[in-house]
C-alpha cells in the first residue's frame, strides 16, 4: 500500500487528530470491528473489538478544532474537485462522496483513467485530434501514464502527478515529456519531408492547444516545492507546542 504512497512523512493523521476537538476511528478487518476515539490527540480509551464483522474497511471521523482554526467548513466544491481526480488518476476504482449539510451526492468512476481525464478537461473546447492519445509503461519499478489530445486554443495545459500528488510547478517528469515531444514529432516530420528541406519546429508551437496529463508511480519521489502557509487563517492553541 505503501509503495507508491504520497505521504513521505507518517504524520498526516496524526496532525489531523492532534488538531482535532474529536477523532473516531473504525476499523473492520480479521473478522471483528475494532474501535477507538481521541480527544486533542488523546485517546479516550485503547483500541478494543467491540463487534464482530466480515467486512473490511476503515473509516474515520474528525472534527477540526475551532480554537485552532478560524474556519473549519468545508468546501464542498474543493472536495469533490479532489476526489475526481484521484478517480481519474486510479482508473477502475470508485469514490462516493456525500454532503450530509445539503445530501448532495457524487460517486466519481472512470475506467478509462487519464485519457478520460484529458476528455473532460477538454469537454467545452474543440479537440483537432478527436482520438485521445495515451500510454502507459512500467521501467524500473516506476509507472508512466500520460495522455493528451490538442484543441484549437492556443493555451498549453499539461497536468503532472507523482502518486497522484499534483505538481503545480511541474518538474523532471514535465521537462522530459516536453523535450521527447518535440523530439518525436521534429523526427516524423523530417522522415516525410524529402532530404535537405526540413526545418525542426519548436517545442511552444508543438505545445499550443495541447491538454496533457502525465502520472508517475515511484517509489520514495522527491518533492522540492516549498509550500506557503498564511497563518493569518491560524490560530494557535497554547495547548499545542510547535
Amino acid at each position: 500500500a505503501y509503495k507508491v504512497s504520497g505521504g513521505l512523512h507518517g504524520v498526516g493523521i496524526s496532525v489531523v487528530n492532534a488538531l482535532s476537538a474529536t477523532l473516531e476511528l473504525t476499523i473492520k478487518k480479521n473478522g471483528k470491528k475494532y474501535f477507538q476515539s481521541y480527544q486533542y490527540g488523546t485517546p479516550d480509551a485503547p483500541l478494543a473489538a467491540i463487534a464482530d464483522s466480515h467486512e473490511t474497511g476503515t473509516s474515520v471521523y474528525f472534527k477540526p478544532c475551532s480554537d485552532i482554526f478560524a474556519i473549519t467548513e468545508y468546501s464542498y466544491q474543493q472536495i469533490s474537485s479532489r476526489l475526481r481526480e484521484l478517480a481519474f488518476l486510479n482508473a477502475g476504482i470508485r469514490i462516493d462522496l456525500t454532503d450530509e449539510r445539503t445530501d448532495q451526492k457524487e460517486s466519481f468512476y472512470f475506467d478509462g483513467g487519464i485519457r478520460t481525464f484529458v476528455t473532460y478537461l477538454n469537454q467545452n473546447k474543440t479537440s483537432v485530434n478527436p482520438e485521445v492519445f495515451s500510454f502507459e509503461t512500467l521501467k524500473n519499478d516506476i509507472t508512466v501514464s500520460c495522455a493528451l489530445q490538442w484543441q484549437d486554443g492556443y493555451q498549453e495545459n499539461v497536468y503532472c502527478f507523482t502518486n497522484n500528488i499534483k505538481q503545480k510547478d511541474g518538474g523532471t517528469h514535465l521537462s522530459g515529456f516536453r523535450s521527447s515531444l518535440t523530439r518525436s514529432i521534429n523526427k516524423h516530420i523530417e522522415s516525410s519531408e524529402k532530404k535537405g528541406k526540413f526545418t525542426p519546429v519548436q517545442g511552444e508551437d508543438i505545445r499550443e492547444g495541447l491538454t496533457a496529463v502525465i502520472s508517475v508511480k515511484m517509489f520514495e519521489p522527491k518533492f522540492h516545492h516549498k509550500p506557503k502557509i498564511n497563518l493569518s487563517r491560524v490560530r494557535f492553541n497554547p495547548l499545542f507546542k510547535i
